[in-house]
């Protein structure tokens, strides 16, 4: 395991040890298998299915077929050229230790991990993280941990993180307001928390578009009016959003 990781016990919250091949709780004596490096927190059932489709896209995910037509086509002309550097900007990730939720294949936790004291990444799709710790060995980052894990029960303990991304997801969590609320949690006091995610302007105002969404990738729209709403639900202030076409870039204070 990396250095700078603390996972937490899915049974009783306690902190775990690093094994060979799993993790053990220092309490209940509960275990979570690790393979090929990567610890696989139990996720539920409903969880498990809906990381189906992006364990099919993961081998196009980062290719010219998948995200970067699609971000031009949601964001449109307005929208800004690296949505990486947009979001690392408002995270400001240097010599923190940060927390990537729903890291995909980890396109922004390479993205940022220099510049991090330590980074994990953590995502429900078994194939996404697969794909994530090559391309993050291949930057030669030695900060990065990742696990599979559930958004809206994050192994964690309070107050762990300094930042926290979560970029082009929210739209995807099926409790979102859960999700929110356990990303405050882990954060520090004065954290921030960072990402990009999917409202009903631009191209997804259209007929259709947002059944489109729903029906391809399991996206529930965000409604312009509603997305500050439930980070402020989630305990966060100091919120700042920027629409870009259908896009919204958002930071926001623990």
């Amino acid at each position: 395991m990396t250095a700078g990781s603390t996972f937490t016990c899915p049974s009783c919250a306690s902190r775990v040890t690093a094994g060979e091949d799993e993790l053990q709780c220092e309490d209940c004596s509960e275990t979570v298998p690790v393979v090929d490096e990567i610890p696989q927190f139990p996720v539920s059932g409903a969880d498990s299915s809906s990381s189906d489709v992006f364990d099919l896209l993961s081998p196009i995910y980062e290719s010219p077929l998948w995200f970067r037509p699609l971000y031009r086509f949601t964001g449109g002309p307005a929208a800004p050229t690296s949505d990486r550097q947009e979001i690392a900007t408002r995270l400001d990730p240097a010599g923190c230790d940060v927390l990537d939720v729903a890291c995909g294949t980890g396109r922004f936790s390479r993205y940022v991990a220099d510049d991090a004291s330590f980074l994990c990444g953590v995502d429900l799709a078994e194939g996404m993280l697969q794909r994530a710790k090559r391309h993050t060995e291949r930057s030669g980052a030695e900060n990065t941990q990742f696990a599979r894990m559930d958004a809206t029960t994050l192994q964690f303990e309070r107050g762990q993180f300094d930042r926290v991304a979560c970029c082009w997801a929210l739209h995807l969590f099926g409790d979102k307001l859960a999700a929110v609320e356990e990303i405050h949690r882990v954060l520090s006091p004065g954290g921030i928390l960072a990402g990009a995610t999917l409202v009903d302007e631009y191209v997804l105002a259209q007929p259709g578009m947002q059944e489109i969404a729903k029906q391809t990738i399991g996206a529930d729209v965000f409604e312009t009016g509603e997305f500050a709403e439930l980070l402020t639900a989630g305990g966060f202030e100091s919120i700042d959003l920027d629409r870009r076409g259908g896009a919204l870039f958002f930071s926001a204070t623990a």
